[in-house]
């Protein structure tokens, strides 16, 4: 079981970060279904067709999950997976929407969960996969502070110390 003491809601007055809702699976299902994201967020088949599966699968999946929302509207979404507490975790974090994409909503939303991890002390290194084709989510991470580790099949490695 996990217990640290994260945060629930996250905000700096234009991203909000809130956990994710049960209703919030037929949103993200409905987003999985688009080719590029699927791309992007690194699952090749298409998302489940069942909204209580997929939320069945994120509960699994994600140790903490948010809904990343602009000015009260979803926009997307942001996890970390096997997360070791005081150790590692990995992160995951999509803006669904194309138009809202390069506007530094990611951004923000990142540097609010990994602001509360830090000073929380969950964790102290931040892991990402991304696909080595997928160039803007190589500059992504890199841009805010992630080092490449590593390159296998395809899909870079990358960290962050939050303990620096």
């Amino acid at each position: 079981m996990f217990f640290a003491r994260v945060s629930r809601f996250m905000g700096d007055g234009h991203i909000r970060l809130r956990p994710l809702r049960v209703f919030d699976a037929p949103y993200l299902r409905d987003r999985l279904r688009d080719k590029d994201m699927l791309r992007t967020s690194g699952l090749s088949a298409p998302a489940y067709s069942s909204w209580p599966v997929l939320w069945w699968w994120i509960k699994k999946r994600f140790m903490l999950s948010y809904c990343i929302e602009h000015e009260s509207q979803r926009i997307g979404f942001v996890g970390l997976y096997n997360l070791r507490l005081a150790g590692s975790a990995e992160i995951t974090l999509a803006i669904f929407d194309k138009s809202l994409r390069h506007h530094g909503y990611g951004s923000r939303a990142f540097r609010l969960l990994a602001e509360n991890l830090q000073r929380r002390s969950v964790v102290r290194k931040l892991l990402v996969r991304v696909r080595r084709d997928n160039f803007d989510a190589v500059s992504f991470w890199k841009k805010l502070g992630f080092s490449e580790a590593g390159r296998l099949d395809g899909i870079i490695n990358m960290y962050m110390d939050l303990d620096a």
